[in-house]
């Protein structure tokens, strides 16, 4: 994908994203079965993990399950969402490519460049926060799993596990499963992350061309005049006033339509989120300090609020452009324009006063608000099943 690359290359290393290029070839039905494969293998890592919680009594392995399940229900959802969503993502990436939101200067070239390092940023920081965890739960599995032919997380296998053959089976099983639905969940996040990014670099690019839609109007009359053309000063800024509506009514469409896309799996992250940071917490008060038990759930704990903190800050980041484009009007030199542009204008302001706000399942906006208040709910859950 020409937008946000580096994230759909992650993606697609790990079965979670088709190369456009391969489509119906020979090529593209062997991903096909590539992908069908990490799913099988995800969705069996999920049931046995789920079906183990009904023959297990000890809290502690009772949380790591939950913990490790509700993370592999949320994974599997973002996966059968890109595979299923496929054309439709497409679909609303490419409103990006029209052309009233190509960079049209040097200074709107630097707002998408910056906007593109940060989606970049985030993949290499965040990514290198996840697979740190990883590497760190598998050397420790190594470690402390294989002297003692016992396995990294608990779970429910057909067969038995406790001999040579079915120990290496079951061992390398959720070793591989582990990886995988770190690093699906981990780049599905960042294409959300790079969505919202994108999402502030068209605003930031519309407010720079409405805070300079006097010099621009002027640029466009002086073109006129060397290719001898006679426009009115009304008709060059309706012409831009046109295409700058148009533009916001785009981010409007792009912005409503990803968060329609990724707003149920959100919420359905922001909920297993709030349920895994109380459980967690509880258990970290019942376990030896820096135990291998004791490191696995804080690493785990970290990427967790990590992940969560990521959707509300970008989220909180989108409110705060768009909650500026009215006030872009106003910084124009909009005394010399004509009475119509004005009132042109007056209506562009009135269609953005209100932010554009994505949503966790439509009923929790992405803000760092929402943030605060996660931590909170976990906060009183915690002192609940702590008091009983």
């Amino acid at each position: 994908m020409k937008t946000l690359p580096y994230s759909f290359m992650i993606l697609e290393y790990f079965g979670g994203w088709k190369p456009l290029k391969w489509g119906t070839s020979i090529k593209g039905k062997l991903y096909n079965m590539y992908t069908l494969t990490v799913a099988v293998t995800l969705v069996t890592f999920c049931l046995s993990c789920i079906i183990d919680l009904f023959y297990t009594a000890n809290i502690e392995d009772i949380v790591h399950n939950m913990s490790m399940s509700f993370t592999l229900i949320v994974v599997c959802s973002k996966l059968t969402l890109v595979t299923v969503k496929r054309n439709e993502i497409i679909r609303i990436i490419k409103l990006l490519d029209i052309n009233i939101c190509r960079v049209r200067c040097a200074k709107e070239a630097n707002i998408q460049l910056k906007y593109d390092e940060k989606a970049k940023n985030i993949v290499k920081k965040y990514g290198g926060l996840v697979c740190g965890a990883v590497f760190a739960v598998t050397g420790a599995s190594i470690l402390e799993n294989i002297p003692t032919k016992t396995l990294p997380f608990n779970g429910w296998f057909p067969y038995r596990h406790d001999n040579s053959t079915g120990f290496w089976v079951a061992y390398f099983h959720q070793n591989i499963a582990h990886f995988y639905v770190a690093m699906i969940g981990f780049s599905f996040d960042t294409v959300v992350y790079g969505v919202l990014l994108q999402n502030c670099s068209q605003l930031q690019i519309l407010k720079n061309r409405l805070e300079n839609f006097v010099e621009i109007i002027n640029e466009e009359k002086l073109k006129d005049k060397i290719n001898g053309l006679s426009r009115t000063i009304r008709e060059c800024e309706h012409k831009f006033i046109k295409q700058c509506t148009h533009h916001h009514w785009i981010i409007l469409q792009f912005s409503q339509e990803s968060n329609d896309l990724f707003a149920p799996i959100i919420f359905l992250q922001y909920l297993s989120s709030s349920l895994i940071l109380c459980l967690c917490v509880q258990l970290l008060t019942k376990l030896a300090f820096m135990s291998p038990e004791f490191i696995f759930i804080v690493v785990y704990l970290g990427c967790m609020l990590t992940q969560i903190f990521l959707f509300c800050w970008y989220g909180n980041e989108v409110i705060m452009e768009s909650s500026e484009i009215s006030s872009a009007i106003y910084k124009m030199n909009w005394q010399v324009l004509t009475n119509k542009t004005k009132k042109d204008l007056l209506f562009m302001k009135t269609q953005s006063i209100l932010p554009i706000k994505f949503t966790s399942g439509h009923l929790i906006e992405l803000s760092l608000d929402s943030f605060t208040k996660l931590i909170k709910f976990s906060y009183s859950a915690y002192n609940l099943l702590h008091q009983k």
